[in-house]
């Protein structure tokens, strides 16, 4: 049995979103349950094998709204005047560090975006199975930035001091690394995180996005969806410089069961890339990889392989041979292309275009 909060698209369509997985069923106007769904607006449904069923969100547990608060909030956006700001690029005053990529020293840099590293007010989600070294991997080029002076921060929502301490026997330069353990806190997460976050970073890595999610809602009282606009909200206010500098969070996403990313199409939209960690075969083999599935910055579709054997170990002469193998491949398709245009200048005529060449001829 699962319960959904679901939404009317401007398409026209419905998405109805898991209240415990977050993940998404999208329902067209010719499904047998669409007019049934539009009839229950602000209500929770629950879905078991072929029965839906639904209930009122009581307390607003949910953050649903009922359809005579929709209707009343729509009306009153047609009635009341809105003042609209255009936007042109020229005449936004950006702040050149914002171009600036922060470099951790290795092949990471290459991978990460087109300028070299990991660049200012990004959001960056990593996601994958479990084991494969998402935190650990992330944690060492983060402490690479530190060993630079980037001022870096690292909220553990999953881990405590001992496991983190267990850690330093084969990364001792994690030991000045400034983190968080949110779950030493019993109350007031959400300020313990805003008052964090108000010191001023170049770079938050979150381990995990729904764990901290998790903690904030049992601490609040919130709705999930009411948690995650805050945090995504804090998250946006600091990219554009809130405290001083215009941070980049680099997050760890969960995976549901059937290994999609959990979290919002809010979240998904706002992400400056999307990484995805992977075993290169047999899983627990020790080889593994990462690829973008979304890079702004970016290639994507680039594997750069990797393992833990006595540290972080970037495979940097098979990233190198397979950038270049891609290069000779292009090279090798444009020229091709080039000799098909000409043959099609050559040969291309057709039956009509050499009548008529004939007839110009005579």
């Amino acid at each position: 049995m699962n319960k959904y909060t679901f939404t009317v698209l401007g398409s026209g369509g419905i998405e109805l979103l898991d209240v415990e997985s977050r993940e998404q069923i999208y329902i067209e106007q010719d499904h047998k349950k669409y007019d049934w769904l539009l009839g229950n607006t602000g209500r929770v449904i629950t879905i078991s094998g072929t029965r839906w069923n639904s209930s009122k969100d009581y307390n607003n547990y949910y953050g649903v709204i009922d359809q005579k608060t929709m209707s009343t909030q729509a009306n009153a956006s047609v009635n009341t005047p809105i003042e609209v700001q255009l936007t042109k690029l020229e005449d936004l005053n950006i702040d050149d560090s914002l171009f600036t990529p922060m470099q951790t020293g290795t092949i990471f840099d290459k991978f990460m975006s087109a300028d070299g590293g990991i660049l200012p007010a990004s959001n960056i989600m990593a996601a994958g199975a479990p084991g494969v070294g998402k935190t650990t991997v992330l944690l060492e080029m983060v402490s690479k930035l530190h060993a630079q002076g980037k001022r870096v921060l690292f909220i553990s929502a999953e881990m405590n001091e001992m496991d983190m301490s267990r850690y330093l026997r084969r990364f001792p330069n994690w030991a000045t690394l400034p983190i968080l353990f949110l779950n030493n806190y019993d109350q007031d997460a959400d300020k313990v995180v805003e008052q964090t976050l108000m010191q001023g970073w170049d770079l938050v890595l979150t381990d995990s996005y729904t764990e901290v999610n998790d903690t904030i809602k049992d601490h609040t009282g919130w709705s999930r969806g009411k948690t995650e606009k805050w945090f995504l909200n804090l998250m946006t206010q600091h990219n554009k410089g809130l405290a001083q500098k215009f941070t980049t969070f680099l997050t760890i996403l969960q995976l549901s069961k059937g290994g999609q990313f959990v979290g919002s199409n809010k979240l998904k939209h706002m992400t400056s890339a999307m990484l995805m960690l992977d075993w290169d075969g047999r899983e627990n083999s020790g080889h593994r990889y990462m690829e973008f599935s979304k890079n702004r910055m970016g290639d994507v579709g680039k594997k750069l392989y990797f393992n833990l054997q006595g540290g972080v170990a970037f495979d940097t002469n098979r990233y190198t041979r397979d950038l270049f193998n891609d290069e000779l491949l292009e090279q090798e398709n444009q020229a091709l292309e080039g000799e098909a245009n000409r043959f099609d200048q050559i040969f291309g005529l057709t039956a009509e275009d050499v009548a008529d060449q004939e007839a110009e001829t005579l």
